[in-house]
């Protein structure tokens, strides 16, 4: 289908489903009611307010099984697969880009609700194979600072005696949730900034964070002796959206997050938009909400790439649009499962008898 995608202003949506494999997901292997849970909906629904020490078991939990992963330090052989699919996503967006016409802007934009740094691993093994530029968000030399003003920038490469210009692809990455590699800059400035570092981000530990298994969390009230609080240690940590619908305790971070979702708000206004959704749930009640809203938008359309039937029908559910000709809704194949190879191929590949 990437001939429809030709001439427009194309962003990105992806969810956990890309890392899948690699990085595990909120859902726990446990159940309350006789339904799946969320690291959320325990924290949220099923402890009671005043439980610290249960919660801080779930923030260790949280920690050790998605946090800690997402760092990539541990290449296994199951985040390399995966790293394999973000390396060949992005490969063909550079190669998209550098076929697009030249009076269209060559730029991509990828929002993600992803801590991991897959994306950032992936861009990195493609730098010095292509010419493309790759854009986080941040700028400087020894410390990078995050800034939305970094996301509005088109660069060149000129002839020597400036006889000709041509503009190199750019991939802006909005993480809006935040990623592991954020950290908040400690300065003598009032305003606290954000720094992105990819060196050094992995920690063995985390001061008073022990080691846990998911028996734990099945028997959170009887497991409770020798577990050492560290949900505030976490917050302190780390720059994300964390698993409470209380998301934001720090006032800095709640205006990043706002800032890039005003961003994907803006792109989807324009006209000639595609946001192509692959990997996401629409768990996030405020980008649910968003596109949503974005459908009043006679020039934008909807690609939503659905892993299985149940999948659709969940995101039907939450996003309540019905049947809108804006929103386009893919399958796999044959009763299978659409994973982040199957979405590739059908996206960029000319020929598919599903194009």
């Amino acid at each position: 289908m990437s001939e429809k995608l030709y001439g427009k202003n194309i962003n990105f949506l992806i969810g956990s489903g890309a890392s899948y494999g690699a990085i595990p997901t909120l859902s726990v292997d446990w159940e309350n009611n006789g339904k799946n849970v969320s690291v959320e909906d325990i924290l949220e629904d099923i402890l009671e307010k005043d439980d610290v020490i249960s919660k801080d078991i779930v923030y260790t939990y949280y920690y050790t099984r998605i946090l800690k992963p997402s760092f990539l330090k541990d290449m296994n052989e199951e985040k390399q697969e995966v790293l394999r699919n973000y390396k060949k996503f992005l490969e063909e967006i550079i190669k998209f880009l550098q076929r697009e016409n030249y009076q269209k802007e060559k730029r991509i934009n990828i929002f993600t609700t992803n801590y991991d740094l897959f994306f950032e691993k992936a861009a990195d093994t493609l730098t010095g194979k292509y010419e493309f530029f790759f854009n986080d968000g941040s700028s400087g030399n020894i410390t990078k600072k995050l800034s939305m003003k970094n996301f509005h920038k088109k660069i060149y490469h000129t002839g020597v005696f400036d006889n000709f210009n041509r503009e190199i692809p750019i991939i802006n990455l909005f993480k809006i949730h935040g990623s592991v590699s954020w950290k908040y800059l400690k300065d003598d400035s009032k305003v606290k900034e954000i720094e992105v570092s990819y060196q050094n981000v992995y920690k063995e530990d985390i001061k008073e964070i022990k080691e846990i298994s998911k028996e734990i969390v099945k028997e959170l009230k009887d497991k409770t002796e020798g577990i050492v609080g560290n949900r505030e240690n976490l917050r302190k940590e780390f720059v994300l959206v964390f698993p409470e619908k209380k998301k934001f305790e720090e006032t800095l971070y709640e205006e990043y997050y706002y800032q890039y979702l005003r961003q994907l708000s803006y792109e989807l206004e324009k006209n000639n938009s595609v946001l192509i959704v692959f990997g996401f749930s629409f768990a996030d009640e405020h980008i649910a909400e968003l596109v949503k809203r974005s459908l009043s938008n006679p020039g934008l359309k909807i690609y939503i790439f659905c892993y299985n039937e149940d999948s659709r029908n969940m995101i039907l559910d939450k996003l309540s649009i019905g049947k809108d000709k804006k929103v386009e809704f893919i399958l796999p194949e044959d009763n299978g499962s659409l994973d982040f190879k199957v979405f590739i191929k059908k996206l960029f590949n000319k020929g598919d008898k599903d194009e």
